[in-house]
């Protein structure tokens, strides 16, 4: 294991209550199990702790709650850290958002969209990509046979799911591939899953059932996905890949079967402009790879959020009881004038 040149100033663990055993789970490899991180827990505390540790950063995984140092936890476990908090202690939480709703018992929070960012509070740090990717098979040069989707069914417009767009693909010699599962939490069928394998892919598409509650909440993971794998996307107009894009090259944006059509006939037509986006991709990807991620992490937790823990105000009010916490950040919402989404 590589050593961190940088010890952190406080003790830095990761919250994973729930889980029959810590010591099976710390000893995974995130590339060669990548099925243990289709839980959205697993996939911000598990990995996080994984990668950090494999880094060289001194970090624990836990499933109590310390009486010190830095406790990140999953925005879903909130309820689990009010219940196991103990008395008299003051660890510095800090919460990942990803999905769902701000974590109020938290005094710094993670966020997967620059949307939800505020400085000296919440952090933009992205999802972490596809565990154990494998990359499409370059030999395939700028054919386009096979087009995918990879996901939750619920994730996908239905009217991609419909008769028509499958026989526009076949009249063209293409073949439609939905990769996916009705997500029913521990009990979705995940070994019928090959979310990783991108190396017979030629196009992913990903577009959703236009939502407000998912306007801003969803991550870019498929783009970024998309970019590792050196596979096109064509993608809804959702504001995480928006926030992304820098040109088309990036990905084409599609907001229904129609425009789809109409991009997969350009793309057939115009190999070049298959070539220029497999290219412009892997110049992306390394702004949002595992290495890019674990550098920001071991910023924020070796770094910037010791120092802010250190700030007077802040050490003052790690003494007030949980409650008390949650309700001055209903407070600071209100007066900041910018509620979460």
């Amino acid at each position: 294991m590589a050593s961190h040149p940088m010890r952190p100033p406080l003790p830095v663990r990761f919250f994973l209550p729930g889980e029959s055993d810590l010591e099976r789970l710390a000893r995974i490899d995130p590339d060669r199990e990548p099925a243990e991180f289709r839980r959205g827990e697993r996939a911000w505390m598990l990995q996080t702790y994984l990668r950090l540790r494999a880094a060289g950063f001194p970090c624990e995984l836990v499933d109590r709650i310390p009486r010190d140092g830095l406790l990140f936890f999953h925005s879903k476990h909130e309820r689990a850290v009010r219940r196991g908090f103990p008395r008299g202690g003051a660890p510095i939480l800090i919460g990942a958002r990803a999905d769902n709703r701000e974590a109020l018992a938290a005094e710094f929070e993670v966020v997967q969209n620059g949307a939800f960012a505020r400085a000296g509070r919440r952090f933009w740090i992205p999802n972490w990509p596809q565990p154990g990717l494998v990359a499409r098979d370059p030999a395939r040069a700028t054919t386009v046979r096979r087009v995918a989707y990879k996901g939750f069914l619920s994730n996908l417009d239905p009217a991609f799911r419909s008769p028509a767009w499958e026989s526009f693909l076949a009249q063209r010699g293409i073949e439609w591939v939905v990769d996916a599962r009705e997500y029913e939490a521990e009990a979705t069928d995940r070994a019928a899953l090959d979310w990783a394998d991108f190396a017979a892919v030629d196009l992913i598409v990903a577009v959703r059932k236009p939502e407000r509650k998912t306007e801003f909440s969803k991550p870019a993971t498929k783009l970024v996905n998309a970019w590792l794998a050196g596979v096109p996307a064509l993608l809804g107009p959702e504001y995480a890949y928006r926030e992304l894009r820098r040109s088309e090259l990036d990905y084409l944006e599609v907001d229904s079967v129609a425009a789809a059509e109409r991009a997969v006939d350009r793309i057939l037509a115009d190999p070049l402009l298959y070539r220029r986006m497999v290219e412009h991709g892997h110049e992306r990807a390394r702004e949002f790879d595992a290495a890019a991620l674990v550098a920001r992490w071991i910023a924020l937790a070796g770094a910037e959020l010791p120092a802010l823990a250190a700030e007077p105000r802040r050490s003052g009010r790690r003494r007030w009881p949980l409650a008390l916490r949650r309700a001055a950040h209903l407070v600071e919402r209100w007066v900041d004038r910018r509620p979460p989404r």
